[in-house]
Formats: C-alpha cells, sequence, structure tokens
C-alpha cells in the first residue's frame, strides 16, 4: 500500500515537472504562473505546493531532475562499456535517448539560456553545465593516458569540439526541424568521423 502511494506521488512529481518545462521552454520562466501549471497537469494548487515551496523551487529541483536523467544515462550508454570506442559510441548515443525521451528538457535548457531567471537558478545551470563537462574532459584525458587521444591534443578543445558538434545537431533537429540530424545514419557518420580524425 504505501508503495502504490509513493508510486503515485512520484508519478505526479513527474508530470509536475515535465509540464512545467514544457511550459518555461515555449512561454518563458517569467510568464508561466503556478496557476498556468496547476491547470496543465490536472492538479489544485494545494498538490503543486505539496512538493514545492514556490515556482523558484520547482525550477532549481527540475534542473536537478534533469541532471539525474543524464547521470543515469551516461551510467548506462558510456560507464558500463569496457571499450573505450564503445564509450564514444555511448557519449553521441547518451544524447540521442536524451533528446527522444525528453525533447521539452532540450528546449527548456536551451531557453534557460537566454530567458530571465533567478540567479541562485542561474548558478544552478551553469553548475549543471560544468559537471558534464567536467565529466567528458576526465573521461578525454582517460583516453589520453590510454593512447586513444594524441599527447599534445588540448583536452578542453576536444571536449568543446564534441559538446558544439552534438549541440549544433540539436539545434538543427529541434529548431530548423531537420529530421535527419538526428537521425542513427548521421549519428553513426558523427561517431566515424570522430572516431578516425579525432581520436586514435
Amino acid at each position: 500500500m504505501a508503495q502504490k502511494k509513493e508510486a503515485i506521488h512520484q508519478d505526479t512529481k513527474n508530470r509536475i515537472f515535465m509540464t512545467a518545462a514544457q511550459l518555461f521552454a515555449t512561454e518563458g520562466y517569467d510568464r508561466v504562473s503556478i496557476r498556468q501549471i496547476c491547470e496543465a497537469v490536472g492538479v489544485g494548487k494545494p498538490t503543486l505546493y505539496y512538493y514545492f515551496k514556490d515556482k523558484e523551487t520547482l525550477l532549481h529541483e527540475l534542473i536537478n531532475y534533469s541532471w539525474s536523467i543524464s547521470e543515469d544515462l551516461i551510467e548506462k550508454y558510456i560507464e558500463n562499456k569496457s571499450d573505450y570506442f564503445e564509450q564514444i559510441r555511448g557519449i553521441i548515443q547518451a544524447r540521442k535517448i536524451f533528446a527522444e525521451k525528453y525533447p521539452f528538457f532540450i528546449r527548456f535548457f536551451i531557453m534557460l539560456n537566454i530567458m530571465s531567471v533567478p540567479e541562485n537558478i542561474r548558478s544552478a545551470l551553469i553548475q549543471y553545465t560544468t559537471n558534464l563537462f567536467t565529466e567528458l574532459v576526465r573521461f578525454l584525458q582517460n583516453g589520453q593516458k590510454l593512447g586513444h587521444v594524441a599527447e599534445e591534443t588540448d583536452i578542453f578543445i576536444l571536449a568543446n569540439t564534441m559538446v558544439g558538434t552534438l549541440n549544433q545537431l540539436l539545434m538543427r533537429h529541434f529548431f530548423l526541424d531537420d529530421k535527419d540530424a538526428m537521425s542513427d545514419e548521421n549519428l553513426s557518420k558523427l561517431y566515424q568521423f570522430w572516431k578516425n580524425h579525432l581520436f586514435q
């Protein structure tokens, strides 16, 4: 009984997260009210306030929620692979899965960079982005030790190149409606390019 109740609570919280992300991404943080979120989810204000103190808390926890999803994907598609090049493929695969399952989060994070948000939220967003980038840098540094990345390679430039390419493909997919940008065929070509030209 307790487990069922907890599952219902988690489902409600997740629906609030996903709905809020969609609304923030399309209308902007400042323009979205608690009432709008409640109406879109189909819950009353007391229910939302049971989970979140206010809209700012909701936004902050939404960033943390997205980070936990990213961590799960990193573990599943990268850390669980023993072969280094399979881990590289996993970086691309994890990004694709995230975009497919949580497209509103992609739009949400892109919009967060241009919309007005409280300073502590901006700091949390910077920390989220920094954590992901640091993980990639560590991965590439390990590849350098293993001999897969040339010794003279600037790891930070390499990491920025990889992140920039994936972000550009996501932008093309979501904002230019380029359905081929994140296709399996195109991402396979990207993997081969990385493997042939960025690694050894």
